[in-house]
C-alpha cells in the first residue's frame, strides 16, 4: 500500500490569470489545480493550453499536488498540453460514460511514454457533473485504475443540467452525491464527502462557514476538499485534520482496546463509553490520517522553506546576463 493521499484543500484557478497562478504556491494549498475549463474563456483556451508546461512547476515550489482541469468537449488537445512532469492528476469534467475515461486514459499513457512521466503516475479525477454520469457512475469509478478517489453529483453543472437552484435551504444533490458515494466505498476508492449544511449566498471566500463544514465532513468520514478562493485553504487544512484532543482520545481507545484483546474480552468500558473492534478501527484510522496530515504539512513546510532560500539567494547573488 502506497503513502496515504492528503488533499484537504485543493485550490482551483484559471491557469491563464498570470498573477492567481504566480502566488498559487504560497497559499499552502495540499493541491493546486490550474484550469483549462470555465473559467478560462473561449478565445484564450490555446493561449492558456501553451502555458500549462510552464505553469505545472510553479505548483511544486510549495509542496502541492499539481493537477489540471480539462474540457470534456477538447481532451485530445488539453492532454497534449497537460501531460508533462511534474503533473500528477487530470481532472476530466462532466463525465458521462465508462468509454470518456478510458479514452483519455489511453491518452495519458501514451504521453507519459513519451515524455518521461512514470506509467500510472497521473490520477484521473472523473467529474459527475450531470444527471446521465450519475446514472452511470458506477461503471465511470470502476473504468479505469488510474481513478483513485472518486465523488460528485454537486455543484454548478449539476444544478443547471437538473433545473435545480444552487444555493438554497435543503440538499437538492442529495440522490447522487450518494449514489457516488456509494459507488466509490463499493469499489474501494476515497470517496468524497460533502454534507450538507444550508448556503443561500454562493459566497466562496467564507472561512468560518468552510470550517464549520470541514469539521462537519470529516466527522463523516471525509478527508479531502477543495474551493476557488485562498481564504478557504487553511480552514479546510485545520479542519479536515484531527486536533489533539481528538488524536490522543484515539491513542487511549487503541491501548485500552489492545489490552482488553491480550485478555480475550470483546469489548468494555473507557470513562463511560464502549470500546470495541469498531471504535478500535475508527481510532486506528484517526492515528493514521493524523500522521498523514502531519507529514503533509512538513513537507509543504521544507519546501516553501527551501523556495524562499533559493529566491533570497538569487536576489543577492544575481547573475550576470
Amino acid at each position: 500500500m502506497g503513502k496515504r493521499r492528503v488533499v484537504r484543500s485543493g485550490l482551483m484557478m484559471p491557469i491563464n490569470s498570470k498573477r492567481f497562478v504566480a502566488a498559487s504556491w504560497t497559499r499552502n494549498a495540499d493541491s493546486l489545480d490550474y484550469d483549462l475549463e470555465d473559467s478560462v474563456p473561449q478565445a484564450q483556451k490555446a493561449y492558456a493550453r501553451s502555458i500549462v508546461r510552464e505553469t505545472l512547476p510553479i505548483a511544486k515550489l510549495g509542496g502541492a499536488r499539481v493537477s489540471v482541469r480539462i474540457n470534456c468537449a477538447t481532451p485530445e488537445p488539453d492532454l497534449e498540453a497537460s501531460v508533462w512532469p511534474p503533473l500528477e492528476m487530470i481532472s476530466h469534467t462532466k463525465t458521462e460514460s465508462p468509454d470518456q475515461i478510458r479514452h483519455i486514459d489511453a491518452l495519458i499513457t501514451r504521453l507519459e511514454r513519451q515524455r518521461g512521466v512514470r506509467p500510472g503516475a497521473v490520477e484521473i479525477n472523473a467529474m459527475i457533473e450531470t444527471a446521465q454520469g450519475i446514472a452511470h457512475c458506477y461503471e465511470i469509478a470502476a473504468s479505469s485504475p488510474r481513478i483513485r478517489h472518486f465523488s460528485g453529483g454537486g455543484g454548478y453543472d449539476m444544478s443547471l443540467d437538473l433545473g435545480v437552484e444552487m444555493f438554497v435551504g435543503f440538499d437538492q444533490f442529495f440522490y447522487g452525491k450518494g449514489e457516488c458515494e456509494l459507488a466509490a466505498r463499493a469499489l474501494g476508492l476515497e470517496p468524497g464527502i460533502s454534507v450538507f449544511m444550508p448556503d443561500v449566498s454562493g459566497s466562496v471566500m467564507d472561512s468560518e462557514a468552510t470550517y464549520a463544514r470541514a469539521v462537519a465532513n470529516r466527522k463523516a468520514g471525509g478527508r479531502s476538499g477543495g474551493g476557488l478562493h485562498p481564504n478557504v485553504v487553511e480552514p479546510q487544512n485545520r479542519g479536515l485534520t484531527p486536533p489533539p484532543e481528538e488524536v490522543e482520545e484515539a491513542r487511549q481507545v487503541l491501548a485500552f482496546f489492545r489490552e482488553l484483546d491480550a485478555t480475550g474480552g470483546a469489548q468494555g468500558a473507557l470513562d463511560g463509553k464502549t470500546v470495541d473492534r469498531y471504535e478500535a478501527a475508527r481510532a486506528e484510522e484517526l492515528l493514521e490520517w493524523a500522521a498523514a496530515c502531519a507529514e503533509k504539512d512538513s513537507y509543504k513546510a521544507r519546501m516553501r522553506e527551501q523556495t524562499l532560500a533559493h529566491q533570497k539567494s538569487e536576489q543577492s547573488n544575481p547573475q550576470a546576463p
